[in-house]
């Protein structure tokens, strides 16, 4: 594994040391059911703290009196048992900041004071509507504690400091209404829930007579409008503003997001974190009776400190266009337009016929894009000069126009679209591919109106990809519609079982799989036990070729695991026999997982999984938890950014890490820095967060560092854009397909068999 020289320049995080006492004193019983451990946080609340592990109750005395507790008088060391005080410091922290109200207990949330940012833009956009008032955006802060390791066996707390907003719709809902704005379908939550009530109430359906009728519901279904109001959702404030202010909604967004950067951008995030530790180091936090803990220095990672190297960066990933590897560029679209793609020499369908389905009377522009898109655009447009055809060494490329007649009704366009293909598939079904134009009015309708969500569920069926086009992108501008045709081809490429790139790697074994793993809840609404699952599983080799995808049947969350174990069981044996593992091999198998079901442990399953499966061969295994949702970031103090234009002096990525900084946060965890320098597109866009990567601790492959590295490069390997993903693909992808299933498991009809047959090695989600 290849490093750049080590750095000396130190990564600041957003987090604080908190000093701690070395020994404490706790007593310890058996409580070996979880379930009964909230009676118990009840019955001693006030008096004991609690916390449950591993089939064992740890109490830490808050006061004198109260219940007695009989347990094992113990005393611990802080630095191995360091998990126990970083929960109770969530319960306490909150009195570090006694002037502020939490809107969340765990962890500690609050609201910024005078800081209400819908004002401030609208008063800078000069910008103003009667119910704009009601709407509000205010920057929210978070105290998270949580336990990081300086060195290896000695673990430490920090409190991790990290801002969000807050949207907030105050505005009566007849008034928004009378506005014009369509609330059906919107959430409403109530303004004043009662105790253990919840605050969501339900979706309306109508409202009439001060009553607010609910389609969806948890228990009345018709409230006094005077008890309600909408939910401060990103969706709701853009569908309320869009409407009541028309054209100027985006001027405000604008300004808004200028307001945001005061919070968001590096320096000024850096400031406010600062900001909050000068305000925790003003008071000692009581933990229990003789405990007590200061928030101390911030915590900096740095490569001169006794306990090691804490920081690396990961050479650049080279893009791969053959099976030597000699031809290879460290940018996706120059090396593919000079060396074709990866499986230029062995892709099978050289000849490729594409059905197009577009609207009657976009005829005459839907072809020049299609004569663009496969012929290229010629040599004054280098973004896509070659076209489709020639890019990828293919023979020819038929286009099946299907021709459909639209009405002005929208809720009859996905009927139309319907209707059209399968009266062209019925004359012509030799099709390997499917392009759909939509009209831009057509595109966003919702559910089962929507036209190219009811043709992809059609097509699919028989086993045929698609790719979506809306007219905006047909009729753009030359010099913007050459990137997007490289965005477009890629895509389709690899829906047609192309190979467009791959990425380098030290082939140092006989085999290497990585196995990304998601699944799916299929359910649309948020009123229904979400009972049905589904596991969804991508596999690739070790240099990011695909090999499969996924999809096992249907399951409730009780019978997961089981499903989880027959589809792994499957797969894993189906790779054997492909890859033809002989007694004695090395292989290793690395499993990607994003978020895993609670309360079953899925490294510990597909481990057995590959034990079983690999009985023959010397396993290696391991399981990476590649996560967004953390309370980790790291800062570049040195780094000044780049220049947005050549003739600007505004910066972008200021204090942003380099692509490929690797930070060691613990034995078995990384941050790894994906997204910076050139990828950041503008000069408001906030500090990028790290990904956490973290290691199951029962995997036998242990090497944290090499599948953080291992992870920027699957990064690279998305087919969707010639740029890398904010996600490895085994990620990425299956959250692709999540998606998708849950928008076509409504559709009437719809069967995800041919996922499992003819477009098993099809990237048909891209």
């Amino acid at each position: 594994m290849s490093y750049r020289s080590q750095r000396v320049r130190p990564l600041v995080t957003n987090g604080f040391a908190v000093e701690l006492p070395d020994l404490i004193e706790v007593l310890v019983r058996d409580f070996p059911d979880p379930k009964e451990f909230k009676a118990e946080r009840e019955r001693l609340d006030g008096y004991w703290f609690i916390h449950w592990v591993g089939g064992k109750l740890y109490h830490l005395r808050l006061k004198a009196g109260g219940p007695n507790v009989e347990g094992d008088p113990k005393s611990i060391r802080v630095s191995e048992y360091a998990w126990l005080l970083r929960s109770r410091l969530d319960d306490a922290i909150g009195a570090a900041l006694p002037k502020y109200n939490p809107v969340r207990q765990r962890p500690f949330t609050f609201l910024a004071q005078r800081s209400e940012l819908i004002a401030q833009a609208s008063q800078a956009a000069k910008i103003s509507h009667p119910l704009l008032h009601h709407f509000r955006v205010t920057p929210k802060f978070a105290l998270n504690s949580k336990t990081y390791e300086p060195s290896d066996g000695a673990s430490a707390v920090g409190v991790f400091v990290t801002l969000g907003m807050r949207y907030d719709i105050d505005a009566p809902l007849s008034e928004l209404q009378a506005a014009g704005v369509s609330l059906a379908g919107m959430y409403v939550v109530r303004k004043d829930p009662a105790p253990g009530e919840r605050r969501l109430a339900g979706r309306i359906h109508d409202i009439n007579g001060g009553q607010v009728r609910l389609s969806e519901a948890f228990g009345e279904d018709a409230i006094a409008e005077s008890e309600l109001k909408l939910e401060g959702s990103k969706e709701n404030f853009a569908a309320c503003l869009k409407t009541l202010l028309g054209h100027r909604y985006k001027t405000l967004m604008d300004a808004l997001e200028n307001e945001e950067t005061e919070f968001t951008l590096g320096p000024s995030f850096d400031e406010k974190v600062e900001q909050m530790g000068t305000f925790l180091r003003k008071s000692q936090i009581e933990l229990a009776a003789g405990v007590s803990a200061r928030v101390g220095d911030r915590i900096v990672l740095r490569n001169d400190s006794p306990e090691g190297s804490n920081i690396q960066v990961a050479p650049p990933v080279d893009y791969v266009f053959d099976r030597t590897g000699s031809k290879s560029d460290q940018f996706a679209w120059p090396g593919l337009s000079q060396y074709g793609p990866y499986d230029r020499t062995t892709f099978a369908n050289r000849s490729p016929r594409i059905l197009v389905a577009f609207p009657a009377s976009t005829r005459g522009k839907v072809e020049a894009f299609l004569k663009a898109f496969r012929d290229g655009m010629g040599a004054g447009y280098r973004g896509f000069s070659k076209g489709f055809r020639d890019l990828f060494g293919l023979a020819s490329v038929e286009f099946v126009m299907c021709e459909v007649p639209l009405s002005a009704d929208k809720s009859s366009a996905e009927s139309a679209y319907r209707s059209a293909i399968e009266a062209k598939l019925a004359s012509d079904s030799d099709i390997h591919a499917g392009i759909i134009v939509l009209l831009d009015e057509h595109a966003f309708l919702p559910g089962l109106q929507n036209p190219y969500i009811r043709t992809k569920s059609l097509l699919l069926t028989l086993g045929i990809p698609t790719q979506e086009v809306r007219m905006w992108t047909v009729n753009q501008r030359p010099e913007s519609l050459q990137y997007t045709l490289q965005n477009f081809s890629i895509s389709l490429y690899a829906k047609l079982n192309g190979t467009p790139w791959t990425v380098n790697q030290d082939k140092a074994i006989s085999d290497e799989l990585v196995v990304g793993m998601g699944f799916a809840e299929l359910s649309g609404s948020r009123f229904t036990n979400r009972q049905r699952y589904v596991g969804i599983t991508t596999v690739f080799s070790g240099d990011g070729t695909y090999l499969l995808g996924n999809v096992s049947k249907e399951c409730s969350y009780d019978n997961y695991a089981d499903t989880l174990r027959e589809s792994m069981l499957a797969i894993l044996k189906e790779l054997k026999a492909r890859n033809n593992w002989h007694p004695g091999d090395t292989v290793r198998v690395i499993f990607h997982a994003h978020r895993p079901l609670k309360r079953v442990d899925v490294g510990k399953i597909v481990f057995a999984c590959t034990r079983e499966v690999g009985s023959d061969q010397d396993i290696q295994m391991a399981f990476v938890t590649v996560s967004h949702d953390h309370p980790f970031f790291i800062l570049d103090r040195q780094e000044v950014g780049i220049d947005v234009r050549r003739d600007s002096d505004v910066k972008k990525g200021v204090f942003a890490p380099a692509r490929g900084t690797i930070a060691r946060l613990g034995r078995l965890t990384r941050l790894l820095a994906v997204n910076s320098g050139k990828l950041i597109k503008r000069a408001n866009t906030p500090l990028p967060k790290p990904l956490l990567v973290s290691l199951h601790p029962d995997s036998t492959f242990k090497d944290v560092d090499y599948l953080a590295e291992q992870v920027l490069k699957f990064t690279s390997l998305s087919w969707r854009s010639t740029l890398p993903a904010g996600t490895p693909v085994t990620i990425f992808y299956s959250e692709r397909i999540a998606e998708l299933l849950g928008r076509l498991r409504d559709i009437p009809d719809w069967s995800a068999s041919a996922l499992a047959v003819k477009l098993k090695w099809s990237r048909w989600f891209l």
